[in-house]
């Protein structure tokens, strides 16, 4: 797997021309001469030119950037110590940005290890058990919030699922279908006299697989494929992990491809949730192929996809993290990562009557956040007429005011469970949360540098627990502040750079705005 720089000029859906190899001088001639035996085809089969300008077409705000997807190419070889000696060699290129070897097929993340209990949907109660999507369903059940499901296979036809007509967009139906099964059935689950019922049971709903083919295993192309075939608002659940040198089961947005088509959606709108694996893992140690501590959001190389990442944890309150998930400042949310009731084995199997009580993992946690994501989808559409943004939803997902906290958050660091409860009640009535110690920190933070928000030179970066202010308004009140603040500096360059600054901040966070009302 290589990814050039842009200099290098290479166009998406088209193979490396002549051309363009010989723009790619002496260091490639010398890659090609060494490693005769490397073919470099198209990377995402699904994009081609006019696909690249239709997703930059349809960016949201003046200041998004779509991930350049048509600089990757990819090469099969033998075996894999000559395909690392390449990807070494690819590094050392001016032109290219990052080169590995990508892991290939791994299980999605159950722990199909937990013995099973009778416990019968209690995921759907009332926090702190749950996410309350019981008491949610008199106000929003899914309709009109579109879901796709992306893994490796599923049975669609199951007596609880049948009804729901869901439909593959792209791939090969191929393998893991009780897994897949159990997915559908947490977030989709019909509402009939038969099995369980789903979180958001009338969401119209579609799968895609990571088997392109056969034999082609591309999860970075599947959601491409996916998000062309979706809108802003929808909700794309990524059932899938991946491994990284000797870190296994870590999350697929590890690999830099996986990444960019994860930035790709959700800069067009779409709601990304994402496992965060099951290797048990501090996510904040774990590297990209590069070597960087991609997911240390203190570090020089934190990189975010907009993605809402899952961990899991224990099924009884209060909940505590399972040992295997995954944890850090990276993840978003937890949910029940074990005893969960639905649809399917859960792993292998095919069978259209099969059930379970004993699904888990963080497959088993991240269904139960994207149902709370099209609930709360649903419930917007119905009664404002647009969508969330990604970024609006995660942020009141992931909030620790109103939703579930773990039972010792400074160690299980996976995040909160939500309360659709607390957070649709807000909706309802926005004025019962008083708004102005929040804009009194905001400012604070601006003025004394602690417990708000300063300006940096990557934009706005919280210094303080503000999770009750949206970051739209946050942003707003930020750039007032800051233009404020611009007016006392006696050095007029610098003043008027701060202004600058601070009218771009609002003029993006007002196009958020405009575009969400």
């Amino acid at each position: 797997m290589v990814k050039f720089r842009p200099e290098a000029g290479l166009r998406a859906g088209e193979p490396m021309s002549a051309s363009e190899s010989g723009q790619l001088g002496e260091q490639w001639s010398a890659v090609v001469d060494e490693f005769p035996d490397a073919d470099f085809a198209m990377y995402f089969t699904t994009l081609g030119e006019a696909e690249q300008r239709e997703l930059t077409a349809r960016t949201r705000h003046a200041t998004d950037v779509l991930p350049d997807l048509g600089s990757y190419r990819a090469a099969e070889l033998a075996d894999r110590a000559r395909a690392d000696e390449l990807a070494a060699a690819l590094r050392r290129m001016d032109s290219v940005e990052t080169a590995y070897v990508e892991a290939g097929p791994v299980p999605p993340p159950v722990n199909a290890s937990d013995d099973p209990r009778a416990v019968n949907q209690g995921y759907l109660d009332a926090a702190p058990t749950g996410i309350d999507a019981r008491w949610a369903w008199s106000l929003a059940d899914g309709a009109g919030a579109r879901f796709v499901d992306l893994e490796r296979g599923w049975t669609l036809n199951h007596e609880d699922l049948v009804a729901a007509n869901m439909a593959l967009i792209s791939g090969v139906n191929q393998d893991f279908f009780g897994h897949g099964t159990a997915v559908l059935g947490e977030v989709v689950g019909v509402d009939n006299v038969i099995g369980g019922i789903g979180i958001a049971p009338s969401a119209p709903a579609r799968v895609v697989s990571q088997w392109r083919t056969p034999t082609n295993y591309n999860t970075a192309d599947a959601i491409v494929s996916a998000t062309l075939a979706m809108q802003a608002g929808d909700v794309l659940l990524l059932e899938a992990q991946t491994t990284v040198g000797t870190q296994a089961f870590v999350p697929v947005e590890t690999e830099q491809a996986v990444f960019d088509a994860i930035l790709a959606a959700t800069t067009v709108g779409i709601v990304v949730v994402e496992a965060a694996g099951n290797g048990g893992h501090n996510l904040d140690t774990v590297t990209d192929p590069s070597g960087n501590l991609v997911f240390d959001r203190a570090g020089p190389h934190f990189r975010d996809s907009g993605a809402i990442m899952v961990g899991a944890a224990s099924s009884t309150a209060p909940h505590s993290r399972l040992s295997f998930s995954n944890y850090g400042a990276r993840i978003d949310c937890f949910a029940w990562g074990e005893n969960i009731d639905t649809t399917g084995d859960g792993w292998m199997g095919n069978l259209t009557t099969s059930y379970t009580t004993g699904f888990g993992g963080t497959s088993g946690a991240s269904p139960i956040i994207t149902g709370a994501a099209l609930i709360m989808q649903s419930w917007r559409r119905a009664n404002l007429g647009a969508p969330y943004s990604p970024s609006d939803l995660r942020w009141r997902l992931s909030r620790t005011s109103g939703n579930t906290a773990s039972a010792n958050p400074a160690s299980d660091r996976i995040g909160v469970m939500p309360n659709l409860r607390a957070l649709l009640e807000e909706e309802i009535n926005p004025y019962k949360v008083d708004r102005w110690p929040a804009i009194v920190a905001i400012l604070l933070g601006v003025i004394q540098d602690g417990g708000g928000v300063v300006l940096t030179p990557s934009g706005p970066r919280p210094v303080g627990p503000l999770d009750h202010v949206a970051p739209n308004t946050r942003d707003i009140l930020l750039g007032l502040a800051a233009t404020e603040i611009a007016t006392m500096i006696g050095d007029r360059d610098s003043g008027i750079a701060l202004k600058r600054e601070a009218a771009r901040i609002i003029r993006a966070a007002s196009e958020r705005l405009a575009s969400e009302a």
